[in-house]
């Protein structure tokens, strides 16, 4: 390789800051993230799980914090946003994944539930990019916003309204800040991945096999799998690899776009 197509690739000296990184698809993202050269604060609400993560980050010899952060309280994510800055003295990039997906029928649905998904989701997303827009503004062109939606806008599922909507908003915030914010160099986009075996969705894959009167998860697993093209489901890493591209100055010319990261499985539906 040569180097200005290693260049390209590097991210050495930059800063991040991934919410929901304590384990799942945050956790892969933070550490593809750490392992090309950046300085990671692994944002969690399950704190002591962050702590873990970041430290096996730090025994590979990468640089990686974890700080507490509730996306559902506003205070929280701007208080996240400045430890970022505090520990790392910058702000390059800001990848939105933390996310609730709590199933209910929408009939069922208290409104409670309701914003607390959309509170989390969505306004949390918002208050994080909106703390974190200057300082991504300041980054000499390398400012990026990464949010993580879902194949859910694409698809819906019963008992995700709530979910589906807040993944829909964020899209839809996500292209406005790519146009906001275009002149001072920042790029916003949208990676939306399709079934992802972590500790999140294995609660929902279990409840879908109760309701199928399967006897485990992996009849269910075995199946959905043989709808996806590629014939896998994602691991974590698969979606960190695509947020590291995205955060390369490779793509430096790509905003305002939603990337489905889901093994061909929305060309099937």
């Amino acid at each position: 390789m040569d180097q200005n197509t290693r260049q390209l690739l590097d991210l050495t000296g930059r800063v991040a800051l991934v919410t929901g990184a304590a384990k799942g698809i945050g956790e892969g993202i933070a550490a593809h993230l750490a392992g090309a050269g950046t300085r990671v604060m692994l944002a969690d609400i399950d704190v002591t799980t962050a702590n873990t993560a970041a430290a096996a980050l730090c025994t590979r010899g990468l640089d990686a914090v974890a700080v507490a952060c509730d996306m559902a309280d506003p205070a929280s994510v701007e208080a996240a946003v400045k430890s970022t800055l505090e520990r790392f003295g910058s702000l390059d990039i800001l990848v939105n994944n933390a996310a609730i997906y709590p199933m209910s029928p929408l009939a069922d649905m208290p409104l409670e539930l309701w914003d607390r998904v959309l509170n989390t989701n969505l306004r949390g997303v918002f208050v994080a990019s909106r703390a974190a827009a200057p300082h991504l503004c300041r980054a000499g062109g390398h400012g990026r916003l990464i949010n993580i939606s879902s194949i859910n806008t694409a698809k819906s599922y019963v008992g995700m309204a709530h979910y589906d909507a807040s993944k829909g908003g964020l899209e839809a915030f996500t292209r406005s800040y790519a146009l906001e914010f275009a002149s001072h160099g920042v790029t916003a986009n949208v990676i939306a991945p399709g079934a992802v075996k972590t500790p999140g969705s294995f609660s929902v894959r279990s409840n879908l096999a109760k309701l199928r009167g399967e006897d485990t998860t992996e009849q269910v697993d075995a199946e959905f799998a043989s709808r996806i093209p590629l014939g896998r489901w994602a691991s974590p890493s698969d979606i960190g690899q695509a947020v590291l591209l995205l955060a390369t100055p490779a793509a430096g010319y790509i905003t305002g776009q939603t990337v489905y990261v889901d093994g061909g499985l929305k060309l099937t539906m």
